[in-house]
């Protein structure tokens, strides 16, 4: 699952967080005001939440550890063609691309199941797309929704 969306895809709105757990709801209550303000229909905006607070609850947890520079962490709401959403996460934590973690193995019974690790799988389930750029010291990962039709 990937994209070839470029980095330079006009920004339509912005919002710098803390890279805190707290500010994570910051990120969904700004996404919820778009997508009232610009009448997403419901399944796509409770995917798209769903998977920014996926990417940015492991951006806030992995990212930063060892790091020297202030953590910093940019959602960008894209400008796209046709009837899909965009928005990039920017970070300046430690190179990850999400894109190439594995699906989590299917546990043959519930008592086997692991707790956590199905983030990523959860966001390919959600999104048309998922792209992830190292542009000099930052993460770029780049979510796209399902056209807002289906």
């Amino acid at each position: 699952m990937s994209t070839s969306l470029t980095p330079q895809a006009p920004i339509r709105a912005s919002l710098t967080i803390d890279a805190t757990v707290d500010a994570i709801a910051d990120a969904t209550e700004w996404l919820g005001t778009l997508a009232e303000a610009e009448d997403w229909p419901m399944a796509l905006k409770f995917g798209l939440e769903l998977s920014v607070e996926e990417a940015l609850a492991n951006v806030v947890s992995y990212a930063f550890e060892g790091v020297d520079a202030a953590p910093m962490i940019r959602l960008d709401l894209l400008e796209l063609d046709g009837d899909r959403i965009g928005v990039r996460i920017v970070d300046n934590g430690i190179p990850f691309d999400p894109t190439n973690v594995a699906e989590p193995e299917v546990p043959e019974s519930v008592e086997d199941a692991k707790i956590g690790g199905h983030g990523v799988q959860l966001m390919r389930h959600f999104l048309e797309s998922l792209a992830y750029q190292r542009l000099g010291n930052e993460n770029h990962l780049i979510l796209v929704t399902k056209p807002k039709t289906t």
